[in-house]
Parts: C-alpha cells; sequence; structure tokens
C-alpha cells in the first residue's frame, strides 16, 4: 500500500503498511506507550478505526524486521527437527535398554 505525505509541503508517496499498535510495536522493538507517545507528538502516521490505533510503517521501517523475524522462524523450525530427530534417537535407545534389560535378567535367570 503507498500513501501520500506531506514533507515540507511536498507530496511523496510512501509504500508501506498499516499495523495494529502491537503489531507495530513489535516489529519496532518499542513499547505501545512509547508509539503512543509518537502518535501524539505526530512523529509517526495512525488512523483510529473503530476505537483502535492502526499505525503506518513504511517498508523502509519494518524490511529489516521482516528479514529477522524470518531467519528466527527459519532457525525455530531448524530445531523442532533437531528435536524430532533427537526424540527418535532417545525412543530407539529406550527399545535397545529395554531388550538389553530383558537379556541381563534371562542370562541371570540361566545362571541362578
Amino acid at each position: 500500500m503507498a500513501i501520500k505525505i506531506k514533507i515540507n509541503n511536498q507530496s511523496q508517496e510512501q509504500k508501506g503498511n498499516w499495523f495494529k499498535l502491537h503489531d507495530a510495536a513489535e516489529l519496532l522493538s518499542v513499547s505501545e506507550i512509547t508509539l503512543r507517545r509518537k502518535i501524539k507528538t505526530g512523529k509517526i502516521k495512525s488512523e483510529l478505526r473503530e476505537g483502535k490505533y492502526f499505525v503506518f510503517l513504511s517498508e523502509k521501517q519494518y524490511k529489516g524486521k521482516k528479514q529477522e523475524i524470518y531467519e528466527i522462524e527459519k532457525y525455530l523450525l531448524e530445531k523442532e527437527e533437531e528435536i524430532k530427530n533427537l526424540k527418535t534417537q532417545l525412543l530407539d535407545q529406550k527399545i535397545l535398554i529395554n531388550a538389553l534389560e530383558e537379556k541381563v535378567k534371562q542370562y541371570n535367570k540361566n545362571f541362578s
């Protein structure tokens, strides 16, 4: 989405998106209170829709954050796969331990 913003009485089109206040705060790594202060002082473009604030963030403001989120999600997926593999290995080890314990019990019975 693009909006027109006046800077020094010149209209400029700026690409970006509207975000709920909470989501914008998360993307910018600031508190909601900080964003509300910026809205109040006019430092950030906002709209009040049905009693909720929406904040316009330019692509420049959140593009780097989107990449960070993508990298974190990728990292988490890799770790989830590692955990899945480790759980499988653990289950295999438990099965092996149970089989060996049975052999030990039979061995002890035979030599008792």
